[in-house]
């Protein structure tokens, strides 16, 4: 005991004990020091709740749901609280649950990471303003291919090496397209503005017209397996993208797996679709991380792209209330799944 409060006394980062009813009961100088206190006793008796602004409130109730009424061991959030000249702060809180003479309490380690924040603010606007500033010369672009590719189409005369050119062209418009379409999406997640609009189709209809640039290609075979009739509510456009993220991983990661099956299927409450390649497979290390921003699996590190179509494809999946994952077996293949509930 005597060299925890050691360690709690001289850290450098904030640290408080609470009660299960919220309560400090007591804190470190790094702590008093951060909300610009002069002594303990300013904060010993109070609730956190008085250090955070009224916005941030819901952050806290989420760490109380999560941790005192569930009692799961740890949680983390970042959130800000207000120093007592009024200034915010913002912080990475992480709070675990721990037995004190039969008595539950709560210890917390607070991390100023205000600087690191608007940092990842103004990158985050960076990259919004650069995606949104490239969509329309992509537009135009991609609009000014088609026109090519018709009139190639209609003249039979062409070389073969012009044609090759422009369908390279065409293909690299796509590629360029979707990566923008990811920074756009990686910022609204950030800033909580992804949004859905649901409604009810079937899901084949969607799956036949989403891997259309794949099939255009020759080279790979796309199958659709289950039920042909099932329907789901929810966003089209973003399953589609969804399907097209999963897809994409499966060419681009499994090259050698030609064929590639989409498997739908009606679980209780919710559709489950798997996307089944037979590649190289990933180690379990690796598919821990794979939803994570711009992870990729070390044995693909040469793969092109951002690392954010999986962790996009999963915030979108969440935002519906589904749940999504992977199945893969090293030499053998993968199967990324996800589900989306139905409508209630």
């Amino acid at each position: 005991m005597e060299r925890f409060e050691t360690v709690f006394e001289n850290s450098l980062l904030g640290n408080k004990i609470i009660s299960s009813d919220l309560k400090i009961k007591q804190v470190n100088p790094a702590l008093v020091s951060l909300l610009g206190y002069d002594k303990k006793e300013d904060l010993i008796g109070t609730k956190i709740l008085d250090f955070a602004p009224d916005y941030c409130h819901k952050d806290w109730a989420l760490l109380q749901e999560k941790l005192w009424d569930k009692l799961i061991p740890s949680f983390s959030l970042e959130s800000c609280l207000l120093k007592k000249d009024g200034t915010l702060v913002w912080c990475q809180i992480t709070t675990i649950l721990f037995e004190d003479q039969g008595e539950t309490l709560g210890y917390t380690i607070i991390e100023d990471i205000t600087e690191k924040y608007y940092l990842r603010l103004q990158k985050e606007e960076f990259i919004s303003v650069a995606s949104h500033e490239l969509k329309t010369p992509i537009t135009v672009l991609k609009a000014n291919l088609e026109i090519i590719e018709r009139k190639i189409k209609a003249d039979t005369s062409m070389p073969p090496d012009l044609i090759k050119f422009t369908a390279t062209a065409a293909q690299s418009v796509v590629k360029l397209n979707h990566l923008v379409n990811d920074l756009l999406n990686s910022t609204k997640i950030d800033r909580g503005e992804l949004e859905l609009h649901k409604t009810i189709f079937i899901l084949s209809d969607v799956v036949k017209s989403c891997c259309t640039h794949i099939r255009l290609e020759g080279k790979y075979k796309i199958v659709y397996t289950g039920n042909h009739l099932i329907q789901v509510y929810a966003d089209q456009f973003k399953i589609d993208q969804v399907l097209v993220n999963l897809v994409n991983n499966a060419v681009k990661y499994a090259p050698q797996s030609l064929k590639i099956d989409i498997h739908a299927e009606k679980i209780k409450s919710f559709t489950k679709i798997t996307i089944i390649d037979k590649g190289q497979g990933i180690a379990l290390k690796d598919q821990k991380k794979l939803f994570e921003r711009y992870f990729r699996a070390t044995a693909n590190h040469k793969a092109s792209g951002l690392g954010l179509g999986l962790y996009i494809s999963s915030e979108i999946i969440k935002k519906h209330g589904g749940e999504i994952g992977v199945d893969s077996i090293v030499g053998e293949g993968s199967s990324f799944w996800f589900t989306i509930p139905d409508a209630h």
